[in-house]
């Protein structure tokens, strides 16, 4: 596979001698018959570094390099004849840059988060045709005295005329969840999503629910502050731990490239990987805290026991898993 031979070590040689002699020729015709070549590779590198030696998702390396990419330039220009090769420079570069970009990333999803919870409303008049017909003012008043566990009730009860403008998935789904006992159960998983929910995703669940969007905001607003009384200090705690543990680990892999002595060098490289083990237990236990309510809590809000509710779930997860295969079968009858 041609990506993998940009990290052999014999290619790394021949390409950290090409940027050198590139940084060091002052006649611009021969700087221009490399540029092209250079700056091609560079970029790739950019793009692939991150996710083979940072283990970050895809997703995020792909904002990532949208973000580094227009320092290539710079990033080229400044390499040096040291003890680095182009390669571990350019892995250097990443780790601190990377580090930034996920820390602003984490920053960025929180006042997302922030805004999308602060005031619903805003977003009624760009939604107004997923409003239902049957919301009034005075219902309206009466779900914002609502707490979590009543307006759930709410919601499972009081079913508002159907909507013709739904496509077939939805349709089927919005039919499945006309028994009472099936919307419940439906509630159940929505409490149980991780924050993922946006204003398109609400106006959704407004519409497959039958509920005018305000009180589907309304729901997820009270959802939000049920999981921040539930998990807000942990995930604090768990978002500073993390930060402690990510410089740990950046300061070992920049002294592990760096040491020269064998021995010492695979002591540094053993106390990495055991902080990398660390590091990633600490991602995974702040990933499970944002993963919505706990099933406990999830049965003291709605009355039922915590076995029904788990068992609930899977029966909610198998539904949406079925309802979505008939939509290909019709698809590939098609």
């Amino acid at each position: 596979m041609k990506t993998l031979s940009y990290f052999s070590e014999e290619e790394d040689r021949k390409f950290t001698n090409l940027v050198i002699k590139y940084n060091t020729l002052e006649n611009e015709d021969e700087k221009l018959k490399l540029e092209n070549s250079i700056k091609e590779r560079t970029m790739i590198l950019l793009y692939l570094i991150p996710q083979r030696y940072l283990y970050i998702s895809e997703e995020d390396a792909g904002g990532f390099f949208l973000e580094i990419q227009k320092d290539a330039d710079e990033i080229i220009a400044s390499f040096r004849i040291s003890s680095l090769t182009f390669n571990r420079y350019l892995q250097q570069t990443c780790r601190y840059r990377c580090m930034r970009y996920m820390r602003n990333q984490s920053r960025r999803k929180a006042t997302e988060r922030a805004l999308i919870f602060s005031d619903m409303t805003i977003h009624e008049k760009q939604l107004s045709e997923n409003l239902i017909p049957y919301s009034s003012p005075e219902s309206t008043e009466a779900v914002e005295k609502m707490d979590l566990g009543s307006i759930s009730d709410f919601i499972i009860r009081r079913k508002g005329k159907k909507i013709v403008s739904l496509s077939e998935s939805e349709r089927k789904l919005s039919m499945l969840l006309e028994r009472p006992v099936r919307r419940r159960q439906f509630i159940e998983f929505l409490l149980a999503l991780p924050e993922t929910e946006t204003p398109g995703f609400i106006a959704g669940i407004s519409r497959l629910l039958r509920i005018d969007y305000h009180t589907a905001s309304r729901f997820y607003s009270l959802r939000h502050e049920a999981m921040m009384n539930e998990n807000g200090n942990e995930i604090k705690a768990l978002q500073e731990l993390s930060g402690r543990h990510w410089t740990i680990l950046s300061k070992l892999g920049i002294a592990t490239s760096n040491e020269s002595d064998p021995e010492q060098r695979e002591a540094l490289y053993t106390r990495y990987r055991r902080m990398r083990k660390i590091y990633d237990k600490r991602l995974s236990d702040l990933q499970h805290a944002h993963s919505g309510l706990h099933h406990t809590t999830i049965s003291e809000i709605l009355g039922v026991s915590r076995p029904m509710v788990s068992a609930d779930i899977k029966k909610v997860k198998t539904m949406l898993k079925n309802v979505m295969e008939n939509k290909e079968d019709t698809h590939e009858g098609k």
